[in-house]
């Protein structure tokens, strides 16, 4: 067998007097699946609070397609346009992405869209779901 898949996790601090946690930093690991890179993820964690402050999780990002525990999703943008007197959306991007679960595919995504030739920040996540397996 190979070595196991490689995650990614955002370290997030929240310094005092604060309202909102601040990126702090980055960990690169292995572990055999999402059971163990979260237990990896929280071991991490707890090094940080042991030097003080609060510290938080951000998006735990499998670095390794198809990594044990994760799904692919399709995470399907959109920009509201003006027509008369009302709005009509209009889909403009698609992308897929490995995630544990939804909440994390549509946070994993917006870091990605931001690179997509034509990217406008009116662009909203219309929809995420699981992506079908082509079988």
């Amino acid at each position: 067998m190979g070595t196991a898949p490689s995650w990614e996790i955002t370290l997030l601090r929240r310094p005092p007097g604060a309202r909102r946690p601040r990126v702090a930093g980055r960990v690169v690991f292995e572990a055999p699946d999402l059971a163990g890179a979260r237990t990896a993820a929280r071991r991490h964690l707890e090094t940080r609070e042991s030097g003080g402050g609060s510290w938080s999780l951000g998006v735990l990002k499998p670095l390794t397609p198809q990594a044990p525990g994760t799904h692919r999703y399709r995470v399907v943008y959109a920009v509201w346009e003006p027509v008369d007197d009302f709005f009509e959306r209009r889909d403009v991007h698609a992308i897929e992405v490995w995630a544990a679960d939804a909440q994390d595919a549509r946070r994993l995504s917006h870091a990605e869209i931001q690179d997509v030739e034509g990217y406008q920040p009116v662009w909203r996540v219309r929809h995420v779901a699981q992506a079908s397996d082509p079988a």
